[in-house]
């Protein structure tokens, strides 16, 4: 399956699934919050919300709240375990596979993998699409020599796309091949996972769970935490066994992949928090049906603010080419950077918050994650054509 057929075929929700999305789906907001369109941390299930309330004062009935609980006893150890079950069956891997959990958010990873897997004669090499996988590149550079395979950043239009399978390099000594699926800032995406001989290591922290993906022909998935995977503050990783073993003994434990998969995520003392929400977290993502479910409504959401971009005369525009337009975070801007302001400001007024792009991009970005609510998306579409009729 091409990348473009990939996409196409998760854009059609038949009347069938859409009655699922709407039972299982979040439709809008309880009363008094608001349509959160944040890039991360973003909008949360309200169900879990609620859960994670009434752990946090008492923990099953035990007396002891969430964040009191010890890393060593029973309770937290069987939170921990829950926690890896779910994610493991969400990333749908098997026994050679590990799934654990790591202090730290996806620029502490950026820094470790270098470390782990480059020798100091070595290399590795980087598709960049994005800021976040230049900002992986370049923390990898401070200590290794490590090489571009694509260059995004010298496009005609900077980061406008992906490349496509064969337009990007391999060197043949390279210890791991490192690319960001989704493009939060950009607003694209990888549809299908680069075919390459090297070890290939998938950054999915803004995309986690939101489709079908095919974890095994990565080497390893990391995925920090907040987005689709709630609260920020530790990573999970989902990492061939064989592959993390080959990491050097010349690190600390607290550095090395392979000693957080053996110690069970608890080498020292994990954020036991943040565990405890990703494993709410795929949980949820499992409830509602899985990543084909999930992928099926995050189009159905995405494809109602792109097409506001597409039909609105050019009043809006995003240099994104259409093909590798992610679903998860739909970018668009004005003609004009105070048009853009007024559009946010305003949006405020209707409920929608967290649209300002990021400040290397400008404009505005509606980011709808997993368990943002269809409704918000409908909300948001009619007043993009609102506001273009009276300001265009």
């Amino acid at each position: 399956m091409t990348a473009l057929t990939a996409m196409t075929a998760m854009t059609a929700l038949t009347p069938a699934a859409a009655a699922v999305a709407h039972t299982l789906f979040p439709q809008a907001p309880s009363k008094g919050r608001v349509y959160n369109f944040s890039a991360g941390p973003a909008c949360m299930p309200e169900s879990v919300l609620e859960q994670i309330r009434e752990e946090i004062f008492d923990c099953r009935g035990g007396g002891i709240g969430l964040l009191e609980l010890s890393h060593r006893g029973a309770l937290y150890e069987d939170l921990n375990n829950e926690a890896e079950a779910m994610c493991r069956k969400a990333a749908n891997v098997g026994s050679d596979y590990a799934v654990f959990f790591m202090p730290g958010g996806a620029t502490l990873q950026f820094g470790l993998l270098p470390l782990n897997f480059v020798p100091d004669t070595g290399t590795a090499a980087y598709i960049d699409t994005s800021i976040w996988s230049y900002k992986a590149y370049t923390e990898a550079l401070r200590c290794r020599n490590v090489t571009i395979a694509f260059d995004g950043r010298s496009l005609s239009a900077k980061y406008s796309r992906v490349p496509k399978q064969g337009e990007f390099t391999e060197p043949s000594n390279a210890a791991y091949l490192l690319y960001c699926q989704n493009n939060t800032v950009e607003g694209t995406t990888f549809w299908a996972p680069p075919e390459t001989s090297l070890p290939l290591i998938g950054d999915a922290t803004s995309d986690i769970f939101s489709r079908p993906w095919d974890f095994t022909k990565h080497a390893m998935v990391l995925a920090a935490g907040q987005k689709n995977l709630g609260a920020s503050g530790a990573s999970l990783v989902v990492a061939r066994k064989d592959f993390i073993a080959r990491a050097t003994q010349k690190l600390p434990q607290i550095l090395r992949f392979e000693d957080h998969a053996n110690a069970g995520s608890r080498l020292n003392t994990p954020p036991t928090f943040a565990v405890r929400v990703m494993g709410l977290m795929a949980e949820w993502s499992l409830k509602v049906g899985g990543p084909e479910a999930i992928a099926k409504n995050n189009a159905l959401k995405a494809n109602l603010i792109w097409n506001a971009v597409d039909n609105s005369g050019g009043f809006y525009s995003w240099p994104a080419e259409k093909w590798c337009r992610s679903h998860l975070n739909i970018c668009f801007k004005t003609a004009k950077p105070e048009l853009d302001a007024k559009f946010v400001s305003e949006a405020e007024q209707h409920g929608l918050f967290g649209l300002l792009g990021h400040r290397e991009a400008g404009g505005m970005r509606a980011s709808s994650y997993n368990a943002f609510p269809v409704k918000g998306c409908e909300i948001l579409a009619d007043f993009m054509g609102e506001f273009a009729r009276r300001n265009g």
